[in-house]
């Protein structure tokens, strides 16, 4: 169990790297094609032209979550990148075609190891609900 939970770790910071490389400018910019409506493009390309702060603040979040995966603070990591997966989900979902779609993979697997880690953490949340 130890050895799945350490692949799982670093499919996750894998994922969580690769916002960060993208606000770093070391993939090229999104093409309509990558897209399964102009819809999806258009929201894209306004987060990467007229409201790119958002991608910076996504990065420097998902940079810190990688920290926080390698010092094994994993309860933190899965409350601070969920609302992130929820929203690339819900764009998948409503905007893109569907969760069933080859650009909705990622987010996905995403989401379900963000789940995962989520449950495998469940009894450090138990403080957040006692009042």
């Amino acid at each position: 169990m130890k050895t799945i939970n350490m692949i799982l770790r670093v499919v996750l910071c894998l994922i969580m790297t690769m916002p960060v490389l993208g606000a770093l400018g070391v993939f090229p910019p999104p093409t309509p094609d990558l897209y399964n409506t102009p819809e999806a493009f258009a929201f894209i390309n306004m987060l990467m032209t007229n409201a790119s702060y958002i991608n910076y603040i996504m990065a420097v979040v998902f940079a810190f979550a990688v920290f926080l995966v390698i010092t094994n603070r994993m309860a933190l990591v899965a409350l601070l990148i969920l609302p992130v997966v929820v929203n690339i989900v819900a764009f998948h979902m409503f905007i893109d075609g569907g969760l069933f779609t080859a650009g909705a993979i990622m987010g996905n697997v995403f989401f379900a190891l963000n789940l995962y880690f989520l449950w495998q953490n469940r009894t450090q949340y138990k403080i957040l609900w006692d009042k």
